[in-house]
């Protein structure tokens, strides 16, 4: 909106309050001289869910170790860009706010189907490089918030290989029994292929939902044990500092 805001006004005989409570004066404005009043203004920043939040997908962010992957400590190398802690330079974006798009292990480049919810991505670095960019985060007043994918996991994740490996265990018409593999009940099992979001479940006679993708298997969030599962693992990320959740495809939760 304040983008906008700016293409309709610049040269006008008009002042604006920003989003963070600096007045704006547009006459004879340009959009550098805009920018300038905002990062060199003072702040007046409530401290709470409203932020300038910037996106960054750390894949392709800044790579610090010459391996064509960025990575965690490419981004902290990089954090004076978005902000460098001085709200009198006008040399950074001065956004408050960073979302991490998925940062746990995965098999795939955009790390939207999770195979480890309590680790960093090994391209990307480990649990201390991240700790380290959530200290220099705060020490600049950006809070982190980090995208969490729970409707589904990796096809490579424990949960779901262990309980296809069960399924593929059983005989003709034999039932599942959770009490001998929990994980059976972490999924949307079915002998039947109800839809074509449906897939075969390995070597078994079971199917499996998939609404995004047959490598995204769908989670059944009614599942007390799977609910307790993110108790446990918001708990952890919470512990290493985070300011909280993004929670990816919340429609698709049920």
């Amino acid at each position: 909106t304040g983008v906008l805001l700016v293409g309709l006004v610049l040269g006008a005989n008009y002042e604006a309050v920003s989003p963070i409570g600096v007045r704006l004066d547009f006459e004879n404005a340009t959009a550098q001289s805009l920018m300038q009043q905002l990062n060199t203004a003072d702040e007046n920043v409530i401290d709470d869910k409203y932020r300038t939040f910037y996106e960054v997908f750390v894949y392709s962010f800044y790579d610090s170790d010459g391996n064509g992957i960025g990575d965690l400590q490419g981004l902290i190398d990089k954090l004076d860009y978005i902000n460098d802690g001085d709200p009198a330079t006008d040399t950074d974006l001065g956004c408050n706010g960073i979302w991490l798009m998925p940062i746990m292990p995965s098999p795939t480049y955009h790390k939207y189907d999770i195979s480890d919810y309590e680790n960093i991505d090994e391209q990307y670095g480990t649990i201390d490089d991240f700790k380290q960019l959530i200290e220099a985060c705060h020490k600049r007043g950006i809070r982190v918030i980090i995208d969490f994918p729970i409707n589904h996991t990796s096809s490579k994740h424990p949960w779901f290989t262990q309980a296809v490996e069960y399924l593929e265990g059983l005989s003709d018409g034999q039932q599942p029994d959770s009490s001998v593999c929990p994980y059976v009940d972490y999924y949307n099992f079915t002998t039947d292929q109800l839809s074509s979001v449906y897939y075969k479940a390995g070597s078994s006679n079971w199917y499996y939902e998939g609404k995004f993708w047959s490598e995204m298997p769908d989670l059944n969030l009614d599942c007390e044990a799977v609910r307790a599962e993110f108790d446990e693992i918001t708990s952890f990320w919470m512990d290493l500092g985070i300011d909280g959740f993004r929670m990816d495809g919340a429609k698709e939760y049920f």
